[in-house]
């Protein structure tokens, strides 16, 4: 309790430190200092190697948004940030004139409306992206342009940058930092005498590399699609120094080796990243390019010590469980309650899934994919394995948190254990699952236990949860000779499957949500068995899934 009340003050100071910051950055003071910043020519254009989405293009150019006034969207929202002018791929990728000059309009718009400050536009990690979107699209939209045009856009880089290089290392950490950091690496190389930008971006992003970038190559917020978002800003961190002729950075280059295979680790049989954590499937092509950019061929680690994912392998059957400690403070802001939790696929077919997350990170849809409940996991009370803020961050967490894995005479046994519910509930949760060497026979053991000092043993209800992708029917269900369950469900590339589990347990099927993209939500059931938890002797929910 303590701790989390100390979290809470803490958040409650960092929230009234950044309206008093925000107050003196609109000031004229500080106005003045970035105007002493000036930019005429570049030195260098990066080279963007990633494409856009023409689809997304095309709802721009309808007017999807305008910096013209206070509500920036005009009609159905997109799956993007605005500020950050990342869209300028999409409208590059229509591969119209069209596109081009409403890109300089938006452009324009922008720094007569968010050119001076703004709280959100103005966040450094935004303020990078913008930054470098604007140079590395300079040639796109900037082809056949007024030469008044050119120097507002060279003039506001200047501004802004001068902003990041200010407030990077006092403002940001974990993933934010390294955007940030990239920011400066760029401005720094494509601007005439800001060679000292660069210096000190690089000098953040490998100091952020070594103590936020684990040994095993996963990122503290424990993010598969922030995972993809570090390698791509490593990529291109390496690429523009090799542009602008600076040595290459050892650092970056060992980080680059490390994180690729075990981004290669998060993919399920589709070539799609597990939803954990507020990541998204993402586009298998995607995660194939940055993979080929990145020139790494390491293997995907089957028990990242550091990170925690466990993956197997066995047949065209793919699981991955989360047995790692939630991410630390300050890097949990996107992190959910779902220790414990596993993702299934067979072949290039998701089976079993978590409900994932939604692309706006505080509304009550992201909140919701947080939860314990939205995860293929066990639960007590309908509770949550931590203490999860609405408007991001983890409260109370568990203390101890543990993962095993060991070969079985060709089978392999993946187990972990977490203490999360023995404040409230004096239980803890240990899970197992089986996998057989050809990966048809999945078999779990989910075991609830009191902790060694239990001088109580209230009673509880629990229920695990296992989320079918929306693709996945439902065929039939029925009691067999022993007075278990079966439940026939199949997906179109995955072959027909059971779900098993004893007696002693309710088995429902309920409904539930998926939110693997980032722009979708759809309709699909969950299996859930449920049950009640006496005594002070563990109690065990054997299930198991096996095709038929």
């Amino acid at each position: 309790m303590a701790k989390g009340y100390s979290i809470s003050v803490s958040r409650g100071i960092e929230s009234l430190r950044r309206r008093l910051a925000g107050a003196w950055y609109r000031g004229a003071i500080y106005q003045w200092r970035l105007g002493g910043t000036r930019a005429t020519q570049l030195l260098l254009v990066p080279h963007d190697p990633w494409p856009g989405d023409s689809e997304t293009g095309k709802a721009i150019l309808r007017g999807a948004f305008s910096f013209r006034n206070d509500n920036i969207w005009r009609g159905e929202e997109l799956p993007l940030e605005p500020h950050d002018f990342a869209w300028l791929r999409d409208l590059r990728a229509t591969g119209s004139d069209a596109g081009r000059r409403l890109g300089r309009e938006l452009i324009s718009d922008w720094i007569d409306r968010y050119g001076r400050y703004h709280h959100h536009g103005w966040r450094p990690e935004i303020v990078s992206e913008r930054v470098i979107n604007w140079l590395s699209q300079y040639d796109y939209f900037c082809r056949g342009a007024e030469g008044r045009f050119r120097d507002r856009v060279l003039q506001s880089v200047a501004r802004q940058s001068r902003h990041l290089a200010i407030v990077t290392r006092k403002t940001t950490r974990g993933a934010k930092r390294v955007r940030a950091a990239k920011g400066l690496v760029y401005v720094g190389a494509c601007l005439p005498s800001a060679q000292a930008w660069l210096f000190k971006g690089l000098a953040l992003l490998e100091h952020e590399i070594e103590h936020r970038i684990h040994a095993d190559g996963g990122v503290a917020e424990r993010c598969p699609t922030l995972q993809h978002g570090i390698l791509r800003d490593l990529i291109d961190v390496r690429s523009v120094l090799a542009s602008s002729h600076q040595d290459s950075s050892p650092v970056v280059r060992v980080a680059i080796d490390r994180a690729a295979p075990m981004l290669r680790g998060m993919r399920l049989g589709d070539g799609g990243l597990a939803v954990f954590n507020g990541g998204f499937e993402e586009q298998d092509w995607q995660i194939d390019m940055t993979l080929n950019q990145s020139g790494s061929t390491g293997n995907p680690p089957e028990h990242p010590p550091h990170t925690g994912f466990q993956r197997v392998t066995a047949g065209r059957t793919t699981i991955i469980m989360d047995s790692g400690k939630p991410p630390p403070h300050g890097h949990d802001d996107i992190a959910h309650a779902g220790l414990l939790s596993f993702e299934m696929s067979a072949g290039r077919a998701r089976l079993i899934v978590n409900c994932g997350s939604y692309w706006k990170p505080n509304s009550e849809w992201a909140f919701a994919g947080r939860t314990s409940a939205a995860h293929s996991t066990l639960i007590v009370e309908d509770r949550n394995s931590s203490q999860l803020y609405r408007n991001g961050g983890l409260g109370r967490r568990p203390e101890s948190v543990d993962g095993k894995r060991r070969d079985q005479e060709g089978a392999v046994v993946i187990e972990g254990s977490h203490d999360g519910y023995a404040p409230s509930f004096d239980v803890e949760h240990t899970r197992r699952i089986y996998v057989s060497s050809n990966g048809e026979d999945i078999r779990g053991q989910d075991i609830l236990s009191r902790p060694e000092k239990s001088r109580r043993s209230p009673d509880v209800e629990f229920a695990v949860r296992f989320h079918l992708h929306p693709d996945v029917s439902i065929d039939s269900m029925s009691i067999w000779e022993k007075g278990g369950r079966i439940i026939d469900f199949s997906r179109q590339g995955a072959g027909n499957w059971q779900f098993h589990t004893e007696s002693g347990v309710t088995i429902r099927v309920e409904d539930s949500f998926y939110q693997g993209a980032r722009n979708e939500r759809q309709r699909t059931r969950q299996i859930v068995l449920s049950g009640e938890y006496r005594g002070a002797e563990p109690r065990s929910v054997r299930w198991a899934i096996r095709r038929r």
